[in-house]
């Protein structure tokens, strides 16, 4: 396999992102580098999905 980049397009629902980013934050330490600037655009995805208070409140209760 190459490092060539690979496109994949897939139109990720609001509630989708959460839940994927849900799972990426509760297992950060496992997550290989060669996925760690996925994780990090999920993660950016979701910000914009959400108002600061929806991404505080699902923090405090560690849902995201």
């Amino acid at each position: 396999m190459t490092n060539e980049p690979f496109a994949l397009s897939y139109n990720f629902t609001c509630e989708e992102l959460q839940s994927l980013a849900s799972v990426i934050r509760q297992n950060q330490d496992k997550i290989p580098m060669a996925l760690r600037q996925f994780a990090r655009e999920v993660q950016n995805k979701v910000y914009a999905c959400m108002s600061i208070d929806e991404v505080e409140e699902c923090c405090k209760n560690e849902k995201f």
